[in-house]
């Protein structure tokens, strides 16, 4: 059984202000560099396959520059078999799963898992366009994955929201994306870390896939970053009977908050002022 495991190398922005709204850069320093945890997800549930099913090969594969190669070595040093990385550094969802499609069908497969979205662009798209590429059934948002091999047959359950799911049977191949909750990822060790730094990864190029990556034209661009408006604070608004002394008055004081009628200002020095605390204390028979 052969199983591919998509995953991306991500920047998840800390701080909001990492985005340069005018030129959308991002600050590197306001940004960790990481693998997808969906993705984790999705390359512990194959290692979890592997373990329970005998001639299993697990192949991490990712679509972008070097900086993807971590990625790929994480997913090794968790337990992949093969560490692939498709030389295109578009970032348009159908194009990446254009060539993914492309890819995956060259090297063979059984099963194909992605995580739901990445972390840094939320967009969800690349499982879906990858598993209409391939013409095999797709499920979102699994939680669950039991496999019946000699029927080539999966069940599945999805997370619908407030504590409701739906189970599904479908045919294998598929394509499954996964959700938070279905397990709980292995931490690499360090051999494996030691391991994956050795191990070549395989460099797939573009024009090796077929002739058509000169006429693929994206169905998206990004135009613009933006963010969210910052809430205002409610003005304070003088009364208009008071005279204007009394508005300048009320307007310099921060707002003219009126203290509450059963309310005490004390004054005085530092043992007169202790004294008035330890008297309300008893008073109020808190000590």
């Amino acid at each position: 059984m052969k199983i591919i495991v998509c995953v991306k190398q991500i920047g998840y922005i800390y701080d909001p202000t990492a985005i340069n709204l005018a030129t959308g850069e991002i600050d590197p320093e306001k940004m960790v560099s990481m693998l997808n945890p969906y993705d984790e997800i999705a390359v512990e549930e194959a290692i979890k396959i592997k373990e329970s099913e005998n001639d299993c090969e697990v192949i991490a594969i990712t679509a972008g520059g070097p900086e993807g190669d971590n990625a790929l070595k994480y997913s090794f040093a968790m337990g992949a078999d093969r560490m692939i990385r498709l030389d295109y550094e578009n970032t348009d969802p159908s194009l990446i799963s254009l060539f993914l499609a492309k890819a995956i069908e060259k090297i063979g497969y059984d099963m194909v898992l992605c995580g739901k979205k990445s972390m840094d662009s939320n967009g969800g798209q690349v499982g879906s366009f990858l598993a209409e590429r391939l013409h095999i059934p797709q499920v979102s948002g699994i939680v669950s994955l039991k496999l019946s091999l000699n029927d080539k047959k999966a069940v599945v359950e999805r997370y619908l929201g407030k504590g409701d799911r739906e189970e599904l049977e479908c045919d294998l191949p598929a394509l499954f994306t996964t959700e938070m909750g279905l397990n709980d990822p292995r931490y690499p060790a360090l051999p494996g870390r030691l391991l994956a730094d050795k191990t070549n990864i395989e460099i797939l190029d573009i024009n090796s896939l077929g002739d058509s990556s000169d006429k693929a034209v994206g169905l998206t661009d990004i135009l613009k970053f933006s963010q969210p408006r910052p809430k205002t604070r409610k003005t304070f608004s003088p009364d208009s009977n008071l005279s204007a002394t009394d508005r300048l008055k009320l307007m310099m004081s921060g707002g003219g908050a009126k203290p509450k009628e059963d309310s005490n200002v004390l004054e005085g020095s530092a043992d007169e002022l202790s004294g008035h605390i330890l008297k309300y204390l008893i008073q109020e028979q808190i000590i």
